[in-house]
């Protein structure tokens, strides 16, 4: 009797059909349980399978919510914009005279080279 092991798939004793040869596997593995096996992938895929396509229809039906959204907020952005514009439109030197500004007669400006000396500080300075 020839034996050859393959795996886990003992192959016995090959048999004549006419021309091709059959080969008869050993019982270690039953159509049954071959058939669960199979049985639990289709399912678990078809699970799986359902849960993405749900996943797509809900991030789709999310997506044009946001369209939506973020439509509304441009618009309201747009209306924000143009009341700014207007409100600069307004602002002139009189109307700044008026509420009590005053234009800088010495401007000073701060360097980073000439800062060495001086300091910039929001505290007023003691004096000793």
């Amino acid at each position: 009797m020839i034996s050859t092991t393959f795996s886990k798939i003992n192959i016995i004793n090959p048999i004549r059909r006419g021309n091709t040869k059959v080969l008869a596997l050993s019982n270690k593995i039953s159509k049954k349980s071959i058939f669960w096996m199979l049985s639990s992938f289709l399912i678990l895929f078809s699970g799986l399978y359902l849960y993405l396509v749900t996943q797509t229809i809900i991030n789709t039906a999310s997506f044009g919510r946001i369209e939506k959204n973020i439509a509304l907020i441009n618009s309201d952005l747009s209306e924000l914009e143009s009341e700014n514009l207007a409100l600069k439109k307004e602002i002139n030197s009189d109307l700044v005279r008026e509420l009590g500004f005053q234009e800088v007669a010495d401007v000073k400006f701060v360097d980073r080279n000439n800062i060495g000396s001086q300091t910039l500080s929001l505290v007023k300075a003691v004096s000793n």
